[in-house]
């Protein structure tokens, strides 16, 4: 950290921590979130719902553009990606191509940089070139949350988009009131790519949920999987598609006093494939790499809850190490590329002064270092970013149906390496919400949020040969000067809530949410000089280029009527480069979710089909001049769970991904996606 953000970061630090401390030393009560342990429902599934993507402690999961994928929804998908356990939702698509590596969430048209993502309360800042940046196996997950849209005025720098919060299991998740030791053995087998996929767990706890909790809890959990090419839709293999993978991830909490909880965990996630350097493209596109990536993760998080429930504390502490060998085989040429997070936050919710409160702040560092050995190739990339911010948001109630939520952020951050200028700049991030309770049935809601997203590091000093071809060669030239992404997002969102319409006991819930993102000072490689006789692109820098603007609209409905559940749900987006009016790049195609879930046999047994029907995609650019086909996908799921005896439990889970073997491909993606996909999994619990 440099001498100047150091001084910066120690004071606030110091006395926050040392507030924090004394707090601990003073008050009693369990916290919110480890005091809800998770009840088993009559499906014999554990459900929890625990919204932390939008940083409030207290919240009970109303916030406004949240998506929760909880576990029993995990576990009927069988996604092999992160990514893809998000697919079903509106204004959210997968890119990244069919390789399960390198699939990432595009939101409302951004993803990547522009999404922020975190395990846990860490956030995961890796990003580099054409890798992958979600490291993390849903095996190991208990949920998925999504912030829709802007978030900077909680999260900082990277939320332009949107967040993607991942929370892991822990024993609590997986024991429930009344067991003391659990684990489970789960195989399964995925017809396409012939993959096989093993996980097992064990976990325990040294005290009941008696009302004190006061003990310590344990878990291990680990996955290994292995697939071969994938086949797609016209019958043809994706040459170079297969891969390894393995995670596991150790955890152990301690509750020593009541109101108090210590959670430390530890994961690990490798993959070895043999790959073209650029996942998304098809192998002879650019040189085939054997590529081996390792992610390692320490995180310790301290929970307090005082004031008989009305403050709660989370502080943070963690370190990422994310490292990519890669070996070109034809050039003989080998890359190294290693990011190194580490960060320190805390997060408080108080209720009093006139409503409720979250605030607190981050801290963190990402070291990346790079090795590109060869002839013609990119400069060796040695640079630190540097992060503090600051952050306040009040939920004020103005009457007893209209609430006022004004939130700020401050962020200060300095990237430099030895051989340019440092970066150093700052930005400030304000929202607004206005929810109004109109009726007992009906919710609105208006919302207006600025975000930012600093240039990282190999914007702002990508150096050395980009590429060569003809006798030729093209140059990247470092920009220190770079501005940061702004964005401004309006959003107007209703919900309606409805019971006992046509029969006792049934529900019916109607969402709807109109959203405007405007986005200033996109950062884009663009070339800045060119060859005099051929018009070859010598030279590229990243640049600040004109606003862009996305806006679009998402409908969903939700029925459930005793077994039955029904959802119905619509998104589009339009994209434009306001310089010019042009369409962007990347923007979702528009598309219809059809969800029928129905439980049968007192409720062991669930069936349940998902059918998607994405549009033609003509809103297309120069890069991609022709339209991408619209397509229709079918999926069907079925869960069964035996009763519990003595010997533990059997859970039977069965997908069939793309039934009608389609031949399609995502909008503004290169390569066409897997076709028909059987999944099959058997889970032995004790």
């Amino acid at each position: 950290m440099t001498r100047e953000l150091r001084s910066l970061a120690v004071k606030p630090l110091a006395a926050i921590i040392f507030s924090l401390t004394s707090a601990i030393t003073t008050h009693s009560a369990m916290a919110q979130q480890m005091a809800t342990i998770n009840q088993q429902q009559q499906t014999g599934q554990l459900e929890e719902v625990v919204v932390t993507a939008n940083r409030n402690l207290l919240a009970d999961g109303g916030k406004m553009g949240i998506v929760l994928i909880n576990q029993s929804q995990i576990e009927a998908q069988q996604p092999q990606s992160i990514a893809q356990a998000l697919k079903y939702e509106p204004n959210l698509t997968v890119e990244g191509g069919p390789r399960a590596g390198n699939q990432a969430p595009n939101i409302r048209g951004l993803s990547t940089v522009r999404v922020l993502q975190s395990i846990d309360g860490a956030r995961q800042n890796f990003n580099s070139g054409h890798r992958g940046s979600y490291q993390l196996d849903p095996e190991l997950l208990k949920q998925i949350e999504v912030k829709k849209g802007p978030a900077s005025s909680l999260w900082g720098s990277g939320a332009i988009g949107g967040v993607v919060a991942l929370s892991t299991k822990n024993a609590q998740d997986l024991l429930g009131d009344e067991k003391q030791l659990g684990g489970y053995l789960k195989q399964g087998y995925a017809s396409n790519g012939n993959g096989r996929r093993t996980s097992a767990a064990i976990f325990g706890k040294t005290y009941s949920n008696d009302g004190q909790h006061q003990g310590l809890d344990y878990l291990i959990n680990g996955v290994t999987s292995d697939s071969d090419d994938l086949t797609l839709g016209n019958g043809e293999k994706l040459e170079k598609s297969a891969s390894k993978h393995n995670a596991w991830l150790a955890k152990a909490g301690w509750n020593p006093a009541q109101g108090h909880r210590l959670e430390v965990s530890f994961r690990h996630n490798n993959r070895d494939e043999l790959t073209p350097s650029n996942p998304g493209v098809s192998e002879g596109e650019t040189p085939l790499i054997q590529r081996d990536s390792t992610d390692q993760n320490i995180t310790a998080n301290y929970w307090l809850e005082a004031f008989a429930g009305k403050h709660s504390s989370r502080l943070t502490l963690y370190q990422n190490q994310t490292k990519f060998d890669e070996f070109r085989i034809a050039l003989n040429q080998q890359d190294k590329t290693e990011v190194d997070t580490t960060g320190l936050a805390l997060v408080n919710t108080s209720e009093g002064f006139g409503g409720q409160w979250t605030y607190g702040f981050d801290v963190y560092q990402d070291q990346i270092d790079t090795l590109r050995a060869g002839d013609e190739r990119p400069a060796d990339l040695n640079a630190e970013h540097t992060t503090l911010g600051l952050f306040a948001e009040l939920a004020l109630s103005l009457s007893e149906n209209l609430k006022l939520s004004p939130g700020l952020r401050y962020d200060r951050f300095r990237a430099e390496n030895q051989q340019n200028a440092p970066h150093d700049n700052s930005a400030v991030s304000p929202s607004i919400t206005l929810d109004y309770q109109l009726t007992d049935w009906l919710n609105l809601n208006i919302g207006y949020a600025k975000a930012f997203r600093a240039p990282n590091v190999e914007e702002l000093y990508a150096d050395g040969t980009h590429f060569c071809m003809r006798g030729a060669c093209s140059y990247f030239i470092p920009n220190p000067d770079l501005n940061v992404e702004e964005a401004a997002n309006t959003t107007i969102g209703a919900n309606g809530q409805f019971a006992d319409l046509w029969w006792s006991g049934d529900q019916l819930s109607l969402d709807a949410t109109v959203f405007r993102n405007k986005i200033d000072q996109f950062i884009e490689l663009q070339p800045i000089s060119f060859h005099p006789k051929y018009f070859f692109p010598t030279k590229f820098s990243n640049l600040n280029v004109d606003k862009a603007q996305i806006e679009g609209f998402e409908l969903a409905g939700r029925y459930w009527l005793n077994d039955l559940e029904l959802s119905l749900s619509y998104g589009q987006s339009r994209g434009i480069d306001l310089s010019d009016n042009s369409h962007l790049n990347n923007i979702p195609a528009d598309k219809w979710v059809l969800n029928i879930g129905h439980y049968f046999l007192q409720k062991h047994l669930k069936l349940g089909l998902n059918a998607t029907h994405t549009s033609a995609q003509n809103k297309t650019t120069a890069e991609y001049p022709d339209p991408f086909a619209g397509y229709t996908l079918t999926d069907i799921y079925a869960t069964w769970e035996a009763a519990r005896g003595n010997m533990g439990a059997l859970k039977l889970g069965l997908s069939l991904n793309n039934l009608t073997d389609e031949y399609y491909r995502v909008a503004f993606q290169d390569l066409y996606m897997p076709g028909r996909n059987i999944q099959f999994s058997v889970n032995y619990s004790f």
